[in-house]
């Protein structure tokens, strides 16, 4: 798996996002785009629920642990087709 971008934004105020039902503040927000093919592997829910963990531990190490509950992970996928390195198609 190769990791393509990762982007974390501090919100002020936040976003609103239902989590279990119920609206939760979102104080921060990682984006992180991953290669399409994560997520038909066998080990995919492992893999992907590893990565939220460890990217919410990430961010409340450095920004504290009040973050927590308010920090939203999102796996966004990148199919071949359309991931171009140095201006280069990778497939």
């Amino acid at each position: 798996m190769r990791v393509l971008l990762l982007v974390a934004r501090l919100l002020q105020g936040g976003l609103v996002s239902a989590q279990g039902g119920k609206a939760v503040d979102t104080n921060a927000s990682v984006t992180l785009g991953v290669r399409a093919g994560v997520f038909d592997r066998p080990d995919a829910a492992r893999i992907t629920a590893h990565l939220g963990a460890a990217l919410t531990d990430a961010i409340t190490r450095v920004a504290g642990d009040d973050l927590r509950t308010g920090t939203m992970v999102e796996l966004v996928a990148s199919p071949p087709e359309r991931t171009f390195v140095g201006g280069t198609l990778t497939v």
